[in-house]
């Protein structure tokens, strides 16, 4: 295998998997075996044993030498101190925004904003989980600032997983909806303090709202995952019936030379 096809399968194969963790197709706490990943990517495990490293340094993946690997998972005291610095950030970028937002950002985010109403987001594929992520991203594209927005992303990826399954309470959706208004508001009136407050809020209260459910699960969000993940999604064992993707996407082939 060539260098190049080794570090387009790795970062392929990384990316995928990375999407399925953050949307829990393969959930916290869960083994990833090297071998039946390979096999399932159609391709050799050195690309795959690279992707798990790069997913182990962003943080997505666990690695215990002579052990396993497995999905990472995050205890409370972790949670809540990304929580705290999510709402931080957020804010920041809020008022940002509403120094730097341009014409064409003001629209964006009042389209956006329209889209992640419940009523409208219950009618999409993706539901509200996208229309969400839709709506923070117009505000850190007007904040203008690459690396706030890097760090949001990541930040916001991690913590996916324990989000979005909060994101079915109908009660959390219309409460995220009142709060992303305020959000707009302030951005669109320029007032950078206000918009820095009513985002920071915002996040501090689906933390609130967060804590409230996951108490309602005093096993845990998470069952404990079996043993290993199947070569194929086809052969997912999901723990328990709310977290049962709708439909079981199809493996991602790439077709390179066995080392």
């Amino acid at each position: 295998m060539s260098t190049a096809s080794s570090d387009t399968a790795s970062d392929l194969i990384r990316e995928r998997l990375k999407d399925d963790i953050v949307h829990a197709r393969l959930w916290p706490g869960m083994t990833l075996d090297e071998k039946a990943l390979a096999e399932q990517y159609g391709v050799s495990r050195t690309p795959v044993r690279d992707a798990l490293l790069q997913l182990s340094a962003l943080g997505f993946v666990r690695i215990v030498p002579r052990v396993g690997i497995f999905v990472a998972e995050l205890d409370a005291d972790t949670l809540a101190d990304m929580f705290e610095t999510l709402a931080h950030l957020e804010g920041l970028c809020a008022g940002l925004a509403a120094r730097r937002i341009d014409a064409d950002g003001r629209a964006a985010l009042q389209r956006a904003h329209r889209a992640a109403q419940p009523q409208r987001a219950r009618r999409r594929a993706d539901g509200y989980d996208d229309a969400n992520t839709a709506f923070h991203e117009v505000i850190y594209r007007s904040a203008g600032n690459d690396y706030l927005a890097s760090q949001l992303r990541l930040l916001r990826q991690r913590t996916h997983p324990y989000r979005m399954r909060h994101f079915g309470e109908t009660d959390r959706m219309a409460a995220s909806c009142r709060e992303h208004a305020a959000i707009v508001q302030a951005i669109l009136d320029g007032d950078e303090a206000a918009a820095q407050r009513a985002a920071t809020r915002h996040v501090v209260q689906g933390r609130a709202d967060f804590s409230g459910f996951a108490a309602r699960f005093p096993a845990g969000l998470f069952q404990p995952a079996p043993p290993r993940c199947g070569t194929g999604h086809d052969r997912y064992v999901m723990p328990s019936p709310w977290m049962r993707p709708p439909h079981a996407p199809p493996g991602l082939r790439l077709r390179t030379p066995a080392v």
